[in-house]
């Protein structure tokens, strides 16, 4: 007659601080507040239960994990963000999707240097913004000449300091490097 193979332990369960747990005997719910580092009590690890009825320490083996209800959705503890900026035409937010629409502005030549002046004066440091303005000046003047494509990059390397000033307007001024517009 052979002898009956050994039944293999079980490996010990360790639960997690802020876990709720149901202790079996006697049937009652609570929440882990503490676990030891090393096992004990019959290679087990103990628990401090806190219960409706207070605290208790029990080994890892009598707790059971109480699973979230299916059929109520967690909420999002974390922030989404700080701050929310918009810029440009055609600004959206997207929260938990990829944005793959493309935005197609048409703006009249005219329009695109007025609204890089105005962008220009939200530009704190002086200097600068003369420096961008003189700038605007020789790209419009340029405008559907051999000369454009210098001013636009004359343009673009100092303006690239300012990206969030004028970024939307950069897709404009590419254009009319191609001959639109």
């Amino acid at each position: 007659m052979k002898a009956p193979k050994p039944k293999a332990m079980k490996p010990p369960k360790r639960f997690a601080v802020g876990t709720p747990v149901r202790v079996r005997l006697p049937g009652i719910d609570g929440i882990v507040n503490q676990v030891d580092e090393e096992r004990t009590f019959m290679s087990q690890y103990m628990h401090t239960v806190r219960t409706k009825f207070g605290e208790r320490r029990e080994p890892g083996s009598i707790l059971e994990l109480i699973p979230s209800p299916i059929s109520i959705p967690t909420s999002r503890t974390g922030k989404l963000a700080e701050n929310i900026h918009f810029h440009g035409p055609n600004a959206r937010l997207n929260v938990d999707s990829i944005d793959s629409s493309t935005n197609t502005v048409s703006m009249s030549k005219d329009r695109v240097f007025v609204e890089l002046r105005e962008q220009a004066q939200s530009i704190d440091d002086e200097a600068a913004r003369t420096e961008i303005l003189t700038r605007i000046d020789v790209l419009e003047s340029t405008h559907g000449t051999g000369g454009f494509l210098a001013a636009y990059q004359s343009f673009v390397a100092i303006a690239s300091n300012h990206i969030t000033v004028f970024g939307f307007l950069l897709p404009c001024l590419t254009q009319m490097l191609s001959g639109g517009n």
